[in-house]
Formats: structure tokens, sequence, C-alpha cells
């Protein structure tokens, strides 16, 4: 890897691991409800399996399996500016390369807009360069990583493991994929959603899992958009941008009157570079209408 990636290229994610036996594990849990049914012994093909299946998905029956049902990623290379949001996730657990012990291996998160503007691009990578500079002269003569890591920029990417239920992931990813809200973590969750989406496939092609535990995540996570898209509107309230990127229409007069007069100009934001760049080389990550919004912009 570079000393500097341009942008979030480099991000990457994995699935460690995830709850292979959650359709089993919901009906052992369910069939307690029901006295008929607590010696009935789980079988994906039976109806009264199946039901029990689609009320737990559809929130209609015991949402405990739900919180059960708990995945594994690995992301790699994302800054720590991004490592601070995620990490605010209240139900999750992490574990995170660690910059004390050891010595970091250089490299920062160089926004695309920055780094594509000839202004600041050289002041930009300057900064870098002398940071990690003062950085590697800080260890040569003694000082320990745990104190030089404070003169490490903030763009300094690092990797983590992320630990969290279907529930909590779902419930998250509504604001994490906002465009007018969120960047880097926004291409996060998207890439988590689609490694999830297709490790369940694949397993399920190998026989690995069965039918209803892969229809249990598909059905679950694969409907996981930004908020308001399911009624096809803009209902960011952030002033930073409003409803700027006009995926959907304002969702109401007080977002119009926010977006009228939000802070920034989005079309100067990282996260609208991205998005094309993601159109261009990772088309599966866009959502619904998104490629319209972008070939829009290009107008």
């Amino acid at each position: 890897m570079n000393n500097i990636s341009k942008g979030y290229e480099d991000i990457s994610v994995e699935v460690i691991d995830y709850n292979q036996d959650i359709a089993k594990h919901a009906w052992n849990c369910y069939r307690m409800t029901w006295k008929h049914l607590q010696n009935k012994q789980y079988d994906e093909n039976d109806n009264d399996v199946k039901e029990c299946l689609t009320n737990i998905i559809k929130m209609r029956a015991l949402p405990m399996p739900r919180e059960q049902a708990i995945m594994t990623f690995r992301i790699n290379n994302i800054s720590r500016v991004c490592l601070a949001q995620i990490t605010r996730q209240r139900k999750a657990a992490f574990n995170v390369e660690s910059q004390m012990p050891r010595p970091i291996q250089h490299n920062v998160i160089l926004p695309l807009n920055i780094a594509t503007n000839k202004k600041f691009n050289e002041r930009a990578r300057k900064l870098i360069e002398d940071s990690q500079a003062l950085y590697d002269d800080l260890i040569k003569d003694g000082i320990p990583p745990q104190d030089a890591r404070y003169l490490t920029m903030h763009g300094q990417t690092t990797s983590l493991v992320y630990v969290v239920d279907v529930n909590t992931f779902i419930s998250s990813f509504g604001f994490r994929c906002e465009n007018n809200l969120s960047d880097e973590i926004n291409l996060v969750y998207r890439l988590c959603k689609n490694a999830i989406l297709h490790r369940v496939a694949e397993d399920n092609g190998k026989g690995l899992i069965d039918n209803l535990t892969y229809l249990f995540y598909t059905l679950i996570i694969g409907p996981a958009d930004a908020s308001g898209a399911n009624k096809h509107v803009g209902q960011n309230y952030d002033k930073v941008f409003g409803n700027s990127f006009k995926r959907y229409p304002d969702a109401n007069e007080e977002i119009t009157e926010i977006t009228k007069n939000c802070d920034y100009d989005f079309t100067k934001s990282a996260w609208y570079l991205e998005l094309q760049r993601i159109a261009k080389n990772c088309p599966e990550l866009l959502f619904e209408n998104e490629m319209e919004m972008i070939k829009q912009w290009q107008k």
C-alpha cells in the first residue's frame, strides 16, 4: 500500500463468520411460545417452521432471534475519522489494530476532493509526508510508539473487527447510508451489506447453510437502505447539505428550507466524487435511483 490513499480506494470488508444455523435457533426459541409446538423438531420444509421464520423476518413475532443473528466483519484500511464514527455503535463489539506496541505502517486517506484539487493537493501531501517523517524520526530516537502516535494524522488508516447483530446493523444503516450525512462510513456499511449477502448466497450454494437461514439474512439485510428511501423521500435535517444530493425529493417544506440555506455545496464534497467513482467501478454498491441521481448531476 502507498503512504497515501487517494480517497477510499483501499477500503475493503470481508465476513469472518456469522450464525449459520440462525433459522434452527429461531425455531427452537419460537416454538416455546406454543404448547403444541414445543416438541416439534426443526425442519426447513415444515410449514410451521416456515411461518415462524416469516413472522420473525417481518417483525411480527419474537424479535430475539434477530438480535442473536451475529455477524463478524473485518474492515480494512479505514481512517481514524471513520473509526471514531463506527465505534459510536451502542450495541456492537470491536477490536481495533493497536498503534501502541509497534510502529505503525504509514498510510493516510486523502479525501478525493482534496486529492484532485490543484490548489490544495500538494500542500496536503506535504503535510502528510512531514507528519510521517516526524513520526519515523521519533521512533528512531527511541520515543515509544504509544507517544509518537499523537503526531499522526487523523486520516491514518487502521483495520478492525466489527461484531454486530442483524437488528442493530439494520437500525443504524438508515443514517449511515444517508448521502447528505455520511461519506466514508457510508461506503463501509454498503461494503458490509454486500459482503454478507454475497457470503450467505455462496454458502447456500455450497450447502453450508439451509434455505431458511439464507432467506433470513437476505430478506432482512437485502432491503437495507437510507432513511426515507422506502417512501422515496429525502428526510435529512442536518444543515451541512440538507437534501442537496437529491436522490429523492424533499420530504417536507422544512427540509426544502434547510437545503436552500445549507452550510456547504455538496458538489465540493469528497462523497460527491466517491459516488461517481462507485458508479463507474462498483455499481453493485449503489441503491435504487442513485445511478439516475448521478447522471442528473452530470448533465
